[in-house]
C-alpha cells in the first residue's frame, strides 16, 4: 500500500453500507410522501413494535456490562420523557424519535465497531442483519416525522441525520472509544439508549394513535415485534460477548 493513503476499517465499510440503505429507504418514501403520510397509522406502529422489542433485547447486554443499567434505561426513558415535554407539540412530537433512533442508530455503528475489532467473520456475519434492518429504519424515521407536522424538506434532512448519519459517526468513534471507555461506560450508554426506545415504542408512538385499535394495526405492530426478533436471532448473544471481551482486551492494554 502507497506511503501516506489511507485504510477504511473495515467496521466503517459496513456502517458507511448501513447508511446508504437507511438513505434509499427514506428517499423511496419521500417519493410517495403523500401515500407514507396516509399510512403513518401503520408506519407507526410497526416502529413502535420494532423499538420496543429492540430495547427490551438491548437492556442483557447493558446489565452484562453494568449492574447500573437499570437507572441508566430509566434515565434515558425520562429524559426523552422530558423532551417531549419541553417543547411545542409538533416539536416533541418531531424530537423524541429523532433522538432515540438517532441514538440507536449510533449505537448500531459502535457495534460494527466492537464486533469487527473482536471477530471479523463474525462482524461480517453479524452486520447483514444490523445493515438489513436500516432500509426499513429510514422509511420508519421519515413517515413518523412527516406524520408529526414536519415538511418534506425537513422531514428527510431529520430522518437522513437520525436514521443514517449516526451510524458511519458510531463506526467511526468506536474506532478510538473502546480504549477510553470502560466496560461499566458502554454498558451505561447501551442502557440508556435502550430506555429511550423503549419511551418512544411503548409511551410516544402509541399516544399519537388514540384509541385506534384496528386489527390491521395489531398485526402491524406484531409484525414490527417479529421483524425485530428475526434481526436479532443468533445475534443477541454473540454481540454481548464481543462487547465484554473488546472492552476488557482495550482495558487491560492501556
Amino acid at each position: 500500500m502507497a506511503a501516506g493513503s489511507v485504510t477504511v476499517p473495515p467496521a466503517v465499510w459496513a456502517s458507511l453500507i448501513a447508511a446508504a440503505l437507511a438513505t434509499l429507504g427514506l428517499v423511496a418514501a419521500a417519493l410517495r410522501s403523500d401515500w407514507a403520510v396516509r399510512q403513518s397509522p401503520y408506519f407507526t406502529t410497526f416502529a413502535a413494535g420494532v423499538l420496543v422489542t429492540t430495547a427490551l433485547m438491548l437492556l442483557p447486554a447493558a446489565a452484562t456490562l453494568s449492574t447500573s443499567a437499570p437507572f441508566a434505561a430509566l434515565a434515558g426513558y425520562l429524559l426523552l420523557y422530558g423532551v417531549n415535554l419541553s417543547f411545542k407539540e409538533t416539536v416533541g412530537a418531531a424530537l423524541a424519535p429523532l433522538l432515540a433512533i438517532g441514538l440507536h442508530s449510533f449505537f448500531d455503528g459502535i457495534e460494527y465497531g466492537v464486533l469487527f475489532a473482536h471477530d471479523e467473520h463474525m462482524g461480517a456475519v453479524a452486520s447483514v442483519g444490523l445493515v438489513a434492518h436500516e432500509f426499513a429504519e429510514g422509511v420508519v424515521l421519515f413517515a413518523v416525522l412527516r406524520a408529526a407536522g414536519l415538511r418534506l424538506s425537513r422531514a428527510l434532512l431529520g430522518a437522513f441525520l437520525g436514521a443514517a448519519a449516526t451510524t458511519p459517526v458510531g463506526a467511526i468513534a468506536s474506532q478510538g472509544l473502546l480504549a477510553v471507555l470502560p466496560v461499566s461506560g458502554l454498558g451505561l450508554l447501551l442502557a440508556g439508549a435502550a430506555g429511550a426506545l423503549l419511551y418512544v415504542g411503548a409511551t410516544h408512538l402509541p399516544g399519537h394513535l388514540g384509541h385506534k385499535t384496528k386489527p390491521a394495526l395489531v398485526a402491524t405492530y406484531l409484525f414490527g415485534v417479529a421483524v425485530a426478533l428475526a434481526f436479532s436471532f443468533g445475534h443477541a448473544d454473540h454481540r454481548f460477548e464481543s462487547i465484554a471481551a473488546s472492552t476488557e482486551v482495550a482495558a487491560g492494554s492501556r
